[in-house]
């Protein structure tokens, strides 16, 4: 089992990671994914944008369905804001390499510090309503 790497692009990780966190609109996102389109155990910031009808929906389409991918957001909620860390598995990533990634989740999520995490292997769980059931 290999281990991923958070060290090589740790400032860059963290400072997408705190302007998503410290976004007070929900707007934010950031999608992190792995050097080498996807080849290396390094994890990198893949995109950081902002989606006027909130990061959580702009973020969703920005998953490859050939990918190991995380993306980070805020959800303006009636009690507050949260965040959701959503570990994408796309439908056309080799299961070797699905299954390698597995193991890097509890330390991504450790680095990211998301409210709430949900993972997705399908476009069909890709879904806004499914993932916004997790704050419910």
């Amino acid at each position: 089992m290999s281990q991923v790497d958070l060290e090589t692009y740790k400032t860059e990780l963290t400072a997408a990671r705190d302007r998503v966190l410290q976004d007070k609109e929900g707007k934010r996102f950031a999608i992190f994914g792995y050097k080498d389109s996807g080849d290396s155990n390094v994890l990198i910031v893949e995109t950081e944008e902002e989606d006027e009808d909130g990061g959580l929906n702009g973020m969703v389409e920005e998953f490859s369905s050939g990918r190991i991918q995380y993306g980070l957001a805020v959800v303006k909620l009636d009690r507050g804001k949260k965040s959701v860390l959503v570990m994408w598995q796309g439908e056309g990533t080799p299961i070797i390499r699905k299954s390698m990634c597995a193991h890097h989740q509890t330390d991504i999520a450790r680095l990211m510090k998301p409210t709430s995490t949900y993972i997705a292997r399908s476009d069909e769980e890709l879904d806004i309503d499914n993932i916004m059931k997790i704050f419910t």
